[in-house]
C-alpha cells in the first residue's frame, strides 16, 4: 500500500479516471474533481492551514488553562473566560477557511466519489492501532478519576476529561472492528 500524507489521506482521493478528488471538509462530505495539479497544491495549503490553526490553537487553550488548573480557587467561570479569546480565534479562524474554501472550490465540479464509512474506518484502523487508542482512553479515564478525587473543585475539566477517554475507547472498539474486517 501506497504511504501518503497525513493532509492527502484525510482530504484527498484519486477518482476511478485518474483526477484528483478534493474533500473539504473531510472524506466524509462532497468532493471536487481538482484539475491540475497547482489547484491541489492550493487545497493542501488551505487544509494545512486548517489543521494547523486547530492545533495552534488547542495548544493556546492547554497554555491558558494551565494557571486555572493550578489555583484552588479557580472555578468554570475562570475557564471559560481564558477560553473566550482562543474560541474567538479558531472560530475566525474557521470561518476563513470556510469563505475561502466555498469560493476555491465553485470553479470545479462536484464529484460523484463516495468514501463508505467503512473504508474511513477501515483505513484509520490501519493507520492509528486500535490497542494504543484504547491504552490512552484508559489513561485518561483513569487520570481523570484521580483528579477528581484530589481535586474535586476541578470537576467540570475531570468529566471532560472521562468525556474523552471514554470516547477514546468507544473509537478504539470501531477501529477494531473495522480492523478485523474480512473485506478489508
Amino acid at each position: 500500500m501506497e504511504e501518503r500524507e497525513p493532509i492527502e489521506r484525510a482530504f484527498f482521493r484519486e477518482a476511478g479516471d485518474g483526477t484528483t478528488v478534493f474533500f473539504p471538509w473531510g472524506l466524509a462530505h462532497r468532493g471536487y474533481r481538482l484539475t491540475d495539479e497547482r489547484a491541489k497544491e492550493k487545497a493542501s495549503r488551505a487544509a494545512s492551514f486548517l489543521l494547523g490553526s486547530v492545533i495552534g490553537i488547542g495548544t493556546w487553550i492547554a497554555y491558558a488553562l494551565q494557571p486555572i488548573l493550578d489555583s484552588e480557587a479557580a472555578g468554570l467561570a475562570e475557564a471559560l473566560d481564558a477560553l473566550a479569546a482562543p474560541g474567538a480565534v479558531l472560530l475566525l479562524a474557521v470561518v476563513a477557511y470556510a469563505l475561502w474554501i466555498s469560493r476555491f472550490v465553485e470553479q470545479f465540479p462536484d464529484s460523484d466519489l463516495q468514501i463508505s464509512r467503512e473504508e474511513r474506518l477501515r483505513e484509520a484502523s490501519n493507520a492509528i492501532e486500535p490497542r494504543k487508542v484504547a491504552l490512552i482512553g484508559s489513561m485518561i479515564c483513569g487520570l481523570s478519576a484521580l483528579a477528581i478525587w484530589i481535586q474535586p473543585r476541578t470537576w467540570w475539566l475531570c468529566l471532560l476529561g472521562l468525556a474523552i477517554g471514554i470516547g477514546a475507547l468507544f473509537w478504539s472498539s470501531l477501529l477494531k472492528r473495522a480492523g478485523s474486517d474480512p473485506l478489508a
